[in-house]
């Protein structure tokens, strides 16, 4: 293999310097001590590991785990089957009414848990994080971390099976906890699902994949999955735990109170391919924008980066006159807009069922966008319902044609009512 298209993970992997295993649970961790540099991030690498305060964190989160653990011993209710679960939104609300008892893993934040678990569990836990947080590179690859990480996964190991838990259900199949959890409960040969949050970036097999079940909105993404290759058998569609409205009447255009949304990078690549993005472009992104309103007399808008971002970052780039921060809490943002111009993002989702129009803007050259990344359905032009403009003149276009999204796109992505009474056939 030439050094010249390999990424250092692919190298480690090639050259056996972490073994299959550990290197497939620990991709994410190692991903973003690589990529997950630069003050554009709120939280970037080199910011938390010199935070004396992040570090407090740890150190209370242990000082509670001493106490809590003498004082909160929990017995688990084995009346009915038992899910460990920290699957986002209402999900284990819904699981409960269904007859599981649902429980949220030893790695959660969610003090009202750890009870449940072992202190020693809980511990390692902690520790694990903070190592991920605070530690270099080369101790990931340490054998005294690896050793940790294996006394981890058998201590889980043995309280899953000591308390009969019957099965799995997680967010993604990425982050450490969860990607190791799913190969725990799969050699205990018990079920384990992703409750898929948002519109997924790609379908071509790399996410999504290890369980043994997905779990998706609606019949449109169920599609998607299967035409990438993923068994029908293995998606279920569950609905929306929060979006219940269908949409019927169109969405108005106007442009009295516009709310952009920046076009942010992965703080990890998420796969052994490097894909370099050009932080400069960040900021190219809204000046395009900033060009094509004012075109259309439009004299301030306001701004909203990526929950991961840093927004004092990019108002030192920028116009301040006419970007002016937007910081409230997503409801009360859409509440006053009229209008959304912003990339491929799950806000869109959030504006339609809230009557907002979105405009998808993603300038590409061939079949990239502006971050060298490919498109996909619904944001590559595939579904007319998804204004999508690939350039500054078709986002003109759109402006003075007074486009607007079309809310019927919900009724393929976002099935109601929310219904997970499938679970019970799939976990006995």
């Amino acid at each position: 293999m030439s050094l010249t298209k390999i990424s250092l993970l692919s190298y480690l992997k090639q050259e056996q310097i972490i073994n299959d295993y550990w290197h497939d649970c620990l991709r994410y961790e190692l991903d973003k001590n690589i990529y997950y540099y630069g003050n554009h991030f709120k939280r970037s690498r080199e910011f938390v590991q010199n935070s004396k305060i992040e570090k407090l964190k740890y150190a209370f989160k242990l000082f509670s785990l001493k106490i809590e653990g003498k004082l909160r011993k929990k017995i688990i209710d084995k009346s009915k089957p038992v899910i460990i679960s920290n699957a986002y939104f209402n999900f284990n609300d819904e699981l409960a009414k269904i007859g599981f008892i649902v429980i949220q893993p030893p790695w959660t934040n969610d003090r009202s848990y750890w009870g449940y678990y072992d202190a020693e569990l809980i511990d390692m836990c902690i520790k694990i994080r903070s190592i991920f947080e605070f530690s270099d590179f080369n101790h990931f690859l340490s054998k005294e971390f690896i050793e940790l990480l294996e006394k981890f996964a058998g201590l889980f190991k043995s309280f899953i099976s000591k308390q009969q838990i019957a099965a799995l259900v997680v967010p993604n199949d990425e982050s450490f906890f969860e990607n190791l959890s799913i190969k725990i409960f799969k050699e205990l040969k018990l079920s384990t699902f992703i409750f898929l949050h948002g519109l997924t970036v790609n379908y071509n097999g790399i996410d999504e994949h290890r369980s043994d079940y997905l779990i998706v909105w609606g019949k449109k993404l169920k599609e998607l999955y299967v035409k990438s290759g993923m068994e029908e058998k293995k998606i279920f569609i569950s609905g929306h735990p929060k979006y219940q409205l269908r949409i019927k009447e169109p969405i108005q255009f106007s442009l009295n109170n516009i709310l952009v949304i920046t076009k942010a990078i992965p703080g990890s690549p998420h796969s052994d391919g490097v894909i370099f993005s050009d932080r400069g472009n960040l900021i190219v992104y809204l000046l395009s924008i900033q060009k094509i309103l004012q075109k259309c007399n439009v004299e301030r808008v306001r701004l909203r980066p990526h929950p991961s971002e840093s927004m004092d970052w990019y108002m030192k780039f920028l116009d301040k006159d006419f970007f002016i921060p937007d910081t409230d809490h997503l409801p009360a943002s859409l509440a006053k807009t009229s209008l959304i111009i912003g990339p491929v993002s799950s806000v869109f989702l959030d504006a339609i069922s809230s009557k907002v129009n979105y405009l998808v803007y993603e300038p590409k050259i061939g079949d990239k966008n502006i971050l060298n990344r490919k498109l996909n359905p619904p944001y590559d032009g595939s579904d007319v319902r998804v204004p999508v403009a690939y350039d500054e003149e078709t986002l003109l276009k759109f402006l003075k044609e007074k486009k607007c999204a079309d809310a019927d796109f919900l009724n393929d992505y976002l099935q109601t009512p929310f219904d997970v009474s499938f679970m019970k056939e799939l976990i006995k």
